[in-house]
């Protein structure tokens, strides 16, 4: 078993207890910039954690932030400690592992973050999507054919139009399933905490669906296990979280949003809407998303996980909405009501912010930036080499990353090559922009906003 932290329930603050979890031993940093076969290992920022305000929460205009980004991260260490994970391999080479990422200790100082952490990253949620009025069955119902017409009768996706304008599709179609993949390696993980106690014949209805998503008890056709075949044919990594370092703040935060709203029983309405609305407008999106596929890398690729979707998720939309969601309303009056129609406002909410933010990414190509000659810095120099703890981060502002000896290896994709700046060149990363940097050798470097 890994040597181990001994709790110290000294800090009485956020901060302090941020940066305690984060220091725990399997969220220690690495210098490689993919986690391979251990899905236990989630390397957290404890400098960065130290210094966030967690008296500032999250806004709209925030919410695909640096900040938000260590929060999530957070967050979502904290969720999936109450979901089982083996590695394929076996558990032989990780038992310690295993240990640390499920010891008591860290799941009660996990707990304690929590809270704070979650009203930091979802509390601008109850600002953002006002519920007002009364609501009944049917007008919920009205409300819910409407928002699901709208998106399947979106008029493009200015997402996929990116994939197939860009330099390198296939990378650019990369990094989208590497975004797929925090949801479609676990599918249904967080559904399944719904699915306990009593509720009456909605429990059952609820139940149907999550059996569909496990395939009925036959592996080959579980959904997580299409998702899987659909990365090998592509030739893209399987485990869970090998991808960490390029997931974009709002797609980890969208994720986090189902376990928030599962984890605290009262969101349980809020879940339900949300989901309902994602079941019935999944058809479509998976029917596009299947020719994209094709486009890009051709008769290669699986897309029996789109094709899945595409043919399951129009009777699951039905299901949800007409067996699951307004029985619930039915029964549980305006409380359920308010809450159902908040889940569908808000995962659309979530939806245009994480559109935005994948979009952003995938149109900035830093092999087509301009490299220009490195200025005079005014900026502390770092000084990295092939041993220096690999981390990604998300720009506030537009930055000059220089190179004042060395060469510097900028990443900002999931399996895009990166790019090379040579010694007294800069280049600059956009304001929002998700990247990190490694060097093979001893290399000098400044990152200041540009003025």
């Amino acid at each position: 078993m890994t040597n181990r932290t001994p709790l110290d329930d000294s800090p009485s603050d956020i901060a302090g207890l941020s940066e305690q979890f984060s220091r725990l031993p399997q969220f220690r940093s690495t210098n490689k910039q993919f986690i391979v076969g251990n899905p236990y290992h989630r390397p957290m920022n404890p400098d960065a954690l130290r210094g966030l305000d967690w008296g500032r929460p999250l806004t709209q205009e925030t919410f695909a932030s640096n900040d938000s980004l260590l929060a999530n991260r957070l967050l979502m260490n904290v969720y999936e400690s109450d979901a089982l994970f083996l590695p394929e391999a076996g558990l032989s080479k990780f038992e310690g592992e295993f240990v640390d990422f499920y010891h008591q200790d860290s799941k009660v100082l996990g707990e304690r973050v929590r809270p704070t952490a979650e009203n930091f990253a979802f509390g601008f949620l109850d600002d953002s999507v006002g519920v007002s009025g009364k609501w009944d069955e049917e007008s919920l119902r009205t409300h819910l054919r409407h928002a699901v017409d709208r998106a399947n009768n979106h008029g493009g996706r200015p997402v996929f139009d990116a994939i197939l304008s860009s330099r390198d599709p296939r990378t650019a179609a990369n990094t989208q399933i590497a975004q797929m993949a925090l949801d479609g390696l676990t599918e249904a993980t967080a559904m399944a905490q719904n699915l306990g106690g009593a509720f009456g014949p909605e429990q059952s209805e609820l139940f149907k669906i999550f059996v569909d998503e496990f395939g009925y008890g036959v592996f080959p056709a579980k959904h997580s296990t299409l998702f899987m075949d659909m990365c090998r044919s592509v030739g893209m990594s399987t485990t869970p979280h090998h991808y960490w370092f390029f997931y974009l703040p709002s797609s980890i935060a969208i994720n986090n949003y189902f376990y928030w709203a599962t984890r605290n029983r009262t969101g349980f309405f809020r879940y339900i809407g949300a989901m309902a609305y994602l079941e019935a407008s999944f058809a479509a999106f998976f029917e596009e998303l299947n020719k994209l596929f094709r486009a890009v890398y051709g008769d290669a690729v699986d897309t029996r996980y789109c094709d899945e979707h595409a043919h399951i998720d129009q009777h699951h939309g039905r299901m949800a909405i007409e067996d699951l969601l307004i029985p619930l309303a039915r029964k549980h009056g305006p409380v359920a009501a308010k809450g159902l129609l908040q889940g569908v406002e808000e995962i659309q909410l979530l939806a245009r912010l994480g559109d935005a933010d994948l979009l952003a990414q995938l149109t900035w190509d830093p092999a087509l930036t301009d490299q220009v000659a490195a200025t005079e810095r005014t900026g502390p120099v770092t000084e990295i080499d092939s041993d220096t703890a690999f981390d990604t981060e998300v720009t506030s502002a537009d930055t000059r990353v220089q190179v004042l000896g060395g060469e510097a290896l900028l990443y900002n994709s999931a399996t895009g090559d990166p790019l090379r700046v040579p010694q007294g060149k800069a280049v600059i990363v956009p304001a929002g922009r998700l990247y990190g940097i490694h060097a093979d050798r001893r290399t000098q470097i400044t990152k200041e906003p540009v003025a």
